[in-house]
């Protein structure tokens, strides 16, 4: 039997009201790991200019000693580095007089953690490009594109640091979900009677050979390939300077009606050491 009025007809004559959800379906996120795993110890917001100067020890050599001669003092200072910080990136949003008055949910709140995620992915993605540069490389990587890493791969890339005396803390292995699914199926990742104490429990990524494994979807893509580029380094391969950190500000524009809510960056990153990382292709981007 036909229900009178419809279910339509109540909607449509406004006796039914729109009810409007508090919660926001949040639009996806990458893991950004990259910035977290290189060198910023350089000063931010303390000085003038837009090329921040790193000097570059290199080693002292030993000489055998000889009664009524002096040593002959060692240069330990080589050619140094720098950072160039001419990247200025902003992302804004706003809202109107119109839009506060009459939407319950607090829009340029939202909006404003969306524009500080797009500042930290900007700086991490800018990073990132720099990995097929390491390692003697250029805008490439060891092994072959669309591989699958294997332990084999992560042995080689590790014997390559080892022989150029990088230090075996504070290094990392940055991939992607491919990657991550590759290392799944290595045996001594995931059973305790290759490694001492507990194994990768459910998958959830810890070390590897002493290492960080990082896991991220915002690596460069290889160009006209199928994979992207990975990396295993060290904190000092890659630097991190910035000229002013990121700043938010809130601008209420009565003459136009709105509010504009904005994030800023001025920063800049470079290769500090070309020997202490290694860049790998992944098996899928």
């Amino acid at each position: 039997m036909a229900n009178d009025p419809s279910y339509s007809e109540i909607t449509s004559r406004y006796w039914s009201p729109a009810v409007f959800s508090k919660n926001v379906i949040e639009h996806t996120k990458s893991n950004l790991v990259v910035a977290n795993a290189v060198n910023t110890e350089y000063p931010d917001n303390a000085y003038k200019g837009y090329i921040c100067y790193i000097p570059v020890m290199t080693a002292a050599s030993a000489a055998e000693v000889t009664a009524g001669t002096e040593l002959t003092a060692s240069d330990t200072t080589t050619t140094g580095t720098s950072i160039t910080m001419d990247q200025w990136y902003g992302s804004r949003v706003e809202t109107s007089e119109q839009i506060d008055a009459q939407t319950y949910i607090n829009y340029l709140e939202k909006g404003a953690q969306s524009c500080a995620y797009a500042i930290a992915k900007q700086v991490d993605t800018a990073l990132g490009a720099l990995f097929s540069s390491l390692g003697g490389y250029s805008t490439s990587a060891y092994g072959s594109d669309g591989q699958t890493l294997t332990d084999d791969i992560i042995l080689v890339l590790m014997t390559t640091l080892d022989e150029a005396d990088v230090p075996e803390d504070e290094r990392s292995i940055i991939c992607d979900p491919s990657s991550k699914a590759d290392l799944l199926t290595i045996d001594k990742f995931v059973r305790n009677d290759y490694i001492r104490g507990a194994p990768v429990a459910t998958g959830q990524f810890g070390n590897i050979y002493n290492m960080k494994v990082l896991i991220t979807n915002n690596l460069t893509a290889v160009t006209s390939g199928t994979g992207n580029y990975g990396c295993m380094l060290h904190r000092d391969a890659l630097g991190l300077a910035m000229s002013k950190e990121p700043y938010s500000q809130m601008i209420p524009m009565p003459w136009e009606h709105q509010t504009v809510f904005q994030v800023k960056v001025i920063y800049g990153v470079g290769e500090l050491r070309d020997s202490f990382g290694v860049p790998f292709y992944t098996r899928h981007a």
